[in-house]
């Protein structure tokens, strides 16, 4: 599963030693011989109006920090240009030694690195920042270079060095009080225990970060915290919640129009699918992810690509295509040093080749896969069990220092009063004393704890159930935004296909059956509907007596809705043929079915206080009725206006116009 890293602030503790670091510097001024070429070059890069006024005044530090922030919004659309940016304002901010930006631009050239999967050349860029930034007490930046050690070690699969550096980093945040950045490493540590099978904590991670950045409103950033999430819940086989994470994650990031971070989701929901065994679906989504993949340079996104689409043949027995596409992310792994995915790919290929009965090549990548796993994963997941065991430590240890500097300093004073006044013996009195109160204190506050502990876990609870509630009667988006808010705004749809469907004779059955045989039966059957439409991305809206509603293409759009829809209404059709057989065969009463749908624009929004409904209107709602009164049974009916977006994938027989009530003649179609 691929994970939503933070890049752009993040760090690592290895110095540079100065022999390197100037080398460095000779290497990036001696491709800069002037700054006029330079300004050249930023005017290219640039706006022209900051280029323009970096030329007059060249010594205005407050310019170039402004520079800094156009790389920083720009780095992931066009690392690249943004790599050229960040050396021309290098070698002018070096010669006028304005040290405050210079550890931040060789960072900012060591993230272009990390995203080309360049990552020695990534390490020595983030060296070199660290070594200029601890020189000059430059906190905030030496944080961010440490939590971009943690992503390109976690990639390189060195758990042990990842988890130290982003330790490091938020032990910095802390001193700072940066609650934003703290929320960076929450989410980036949550990453790691992820890698170490550790769902329970990786949740735990990710929801502190999704709350700060929740408070703060800070999208960009509680995109990745989602998309993080739903890839836990995808490891632990809750794949509907994993999807109702992306979705969350998707519909921000098309807003923000992040390419990089769209093409991580489609990734993540291609995989998703896969477990779902949607492979249709599976290999739609990981193409769309190669695509921006190959505009954003992402050649992790690229190596993901092959490897999701290998699983997907493999799982369909396509044996030599997922083979092809093992090979394909073998030699990219290689090639960018991804040592853990290199695990999964020998695992694949040992698999496959044994389905092809090559037991020779599945036995040399079966041993490839074991000597990883044993060198690798095993060692680096107990190195960084260790670390963060050590970290634990530490904090205790600081804390027990100062209790017991306290305690020494409260004995030699009773001491010295005891010398004064009384015996050795009474000062040894005072100590018992004391220390019983201590131990009293302890177990009081222990079991405060304890007992705060278990309320905290049955408040959780009870929210886990009442969100449960609310989405079992509202959309995601819609039950998050009530939740969030307070409130849920209406939202107007271009495009819904909206399905009506109604018994016919439920009168007369409701007269020979009792009635909860009677609700028996109508729930079998909306039951049976409820388990048809969640194979697509349908909603169902409500049921009103034995009419059942739904519609696609909300609260999510999508351009596939016509389709979806008249797929499930065909899907219903034929459940309730065979109920009715079933029922001829044993002599009893049955129910048959007529169906409409009608595709156009609606609104859609809650209403009601007490009890919530979600609901949609206008006159797309009105026609569809229509056809589901204007059709026969056993049929679906649609209008004319669906036909001309499903005609060319279906098989239907016009009616010709048919006289709807209140709407006059609509093109009616029967779908076979």
């Amino acid at each position: 599963m691929y994970v939503y890293t933070e890049i752009k602030p993040a760090g690592f503790p290895i110095r540079v030693h100065m022999k390197q670091l100037r080398v460095l510097f000779l290497f990036i001024l001696g491709f800069c011989p002037g700054f006029t070429g330079m300004v050249k070059a930023q005017e290219q890069l640039f706006p022209d109006s900051l280029a323009a006024r970096l030329k007059i005044n060249p010594a205005d530090t407050g310019l170039m920090m402004e520079l800094c922030v156009f790389i920083d919004k720009n780095i992931y659309n066009d690392p690249n240009r943004m790599m050229d940016a960040a050396g021309s304002l290098l070698a002018h901010a070096s010669e006028i030694k304005y040290y405050r930006v210079i550890p931040r631009l060789l960072m900012y050239q060591g993230i272009v690195y990390d995203l080309n999967g360049k990552y020695d050349s990534a390490i020595f860029m983030y060296d070199s920042a660290l070594a200029i930034a601890g020189k000059h007490k430059l906190l905030l930046v030496s944080g961010d270079i440490y939590n971009n050690y943690s992503i390109v070690y976690s990639i390189m699969g060195q758990l042990e060095k990842a988890v130290e550096y982003a330790l490091q980093a938020l032990e910095i945040y802390e001193q700072l009080g940066d609650s934003a950045n703290m929320a960076k490493v929450f989410n980036n540590l949550g990453s790691r225990y992820s890698e170490m099978g550790m769902n329970d904590r990786a949740i735990s991670f990710y929801q502190m970060a999704i709350a700060i950045n929740e408070k703060q409103n800070n999208l960009s950033r509680l995109v990745k915290n989602y998309g993080n999430t739903g890839t836990v819940y995808s490891a632990i086989g809750q794949n509907e919640k994993a999807l109702e994470y992306y979705t969350r994650a998707y519909m921000i990031q098309k807003d923000l129009d992040n390419k990089l971070d769209m093409s991580i989701t489609l990734s993540n929901m291609a995989i998703t699918y896969r477990y779902l065994g949607r492979y249709d679906m599976a290999l739609s989504f990981a193409g769309q992810s190669y695509t921006l993949a190959c505009e954003t340079n992402d050649e992790i996104g690229k190596l993901f690509y092959f490897l999701t689409s290998a699983d997907i043949y493999k799982d369909q027995g396509s044996y030599v295509k997922a083979t092809e596409h093992y090979q394909r992310a073998e030699s990219m792994a290689d090639s960018i040093g991804a040592k853990q995915n290199l695990m999964e790919i020998y695992r694949g290929l040992a698999e496959v080749y044994a389905a092809r009965k090559d037991y020779r090549n599945a036995y040399v990548y079966n041993e490839k896969y074991n000597n990883k796993r044993i060198s690798l994963l095993d060692q680096e997941k107990s190195k960084a069990l260790d670390r963060i065991e050590q970290f634990e430590k530490d904090k205790s240890r600081i804390e027990i220092e100062l209790l017991t500097k306290e305690s020494e300093i409260q004995e030699l004073r009773i001491k010295r009063q005891k010398i004064l006044r009384n015996s050795f013996a009474g000062a040894g009195m005072m100590l018992l004393l004391l220390a019983v109160l201590i131990w009293h204190r302890y177990r009081y506050v222990r079991r405060t704890k304890n007992k705060l502990a278990e309320k905290n876990l049955i408040i959780h609870n009870e929210k886990e159930k009442a969100d449960q509630l609310l989405l079992n009667i509202l959309p995601a988006e819609t039950a998050n935004e009530l939740k969030n808010n307070g409130f849920s705004k209406a939202r107007s749809f271009d495009m819904v296909s909206v399905m009506f469907t109604d018994f016919k004779g439920f009168t007369r059955m409701a007269e020979i059956m009792e009635p909860d045989e009677l609700v028996a039966e109508i729930d079998q059957c909306f039951k049976a509907f409820d388990n048809i439409i969640s194979n697509y991305p349908i909603e169902k809206i409500k049921t009103i007596g034995d009419a059942y509603m739904c519609a696609g293409g909300l609260p999510v759009a999508n351009m596939t809705n016509p389709v979806d829809v008249v797929n499930a209404a065909l899907e219903i059709n034929a459940f309730m043929e065979g109920l009715k057989a079933g029922k001829i065969r044993n002599n009893q009463p049955y129910f048959e079915i007529r169906i409409g749908i009608h595709t156009g624009p609606v609104i859609a929004g809650i209403v009601g206080f007490k009890k919530f409904q979600y609901d949609i209107w206008g006159d797309t709602v009105n026609i569809a009725s229509r056809m589901e009164s204007s059709g026969e049974v056993g049929e679906v009916n649609i209008s004319g206006t669906t036909f001309e977006l499903v005609g060319d994938r279906f098989n239907c027989i016009h009616r010709g116009k048919v006289e709807a009530k209140n709407k006059g003649a609509i093109d009616m179609y029967f779908v076979k």
